[in-house]
């Protein structure tokens, strides 16, 4: 083999690790979503805590109803990446673009603003998103498993911020 054809094989090995570690973080986000919105109704929330703010919580259903659809979106893009023989850069920078701005900063910083990335809260040793009022418990506990996974992502995606 030549030296280029060795390039070549070393980023196709490289691209492909990179797409599986992605894919593999946002199945895990999406399975944790899943698993809230199949198991969790604002019905059951409310009887956990009838202080609790209904349009906001609804809110937050919602948004994480699109980010469970947005990373089935990101892992059906890169299937369709894992399974090309010959995958250009370009491609596949398009494809973690889209994710990055579709999951990561949409995580982050959510459009209708229900909850905020707290930049100090690693000092602190706690979860980073902070919710404008108590969402219950079974929400928070949501927010803190699949935190890890968008901090994963922004971590490997990172270089690809427009």
């Amino acid at each position: 083999m030549t030296s280029k054809e060795d390039y070549l094989k070393q980023m196709d090995t490289h691209l492909y690790s990179q797409a599986e570690s992605i894919n593999d973080q946002l199945k895990l986000i999406e399975t944790e979503l899943h698993e809230f919105l199949d198991f969790s109704s604002i019905d059951k929330l409310i009887n956990l805590n009838k202080h609790i703010d209904i349009e906001y919580v609804q809110a937050i259903f919602r948004e994480f109803r699109y980010l469970a659809v947005y990373c089935g979106e990101g892992r059906n893009a890169i299937d369709k990446l894992i399974q090309s023989k010959n995958v250009e850069q370009d491609i596949v920078d398009r494809v973690y673009k889209g994710i990055y701005r579709k999951c990561v900063l949409e995580f982050f910083s959510p459009k209708d603003e229900v909850w905020y990335e707290d930049s100090r809260a690693s000092y602190r040793n706690k979860c980073s998103i902070d919710f404008q009022t108590d969402p219950s418990d079974p929400i928070v506990q949501t927010m803190e498993k699949i935190e890890p996974y968008f901090h994963k992502l922004r971590e490997d995606l990172d270089y690809l911020e427009c």
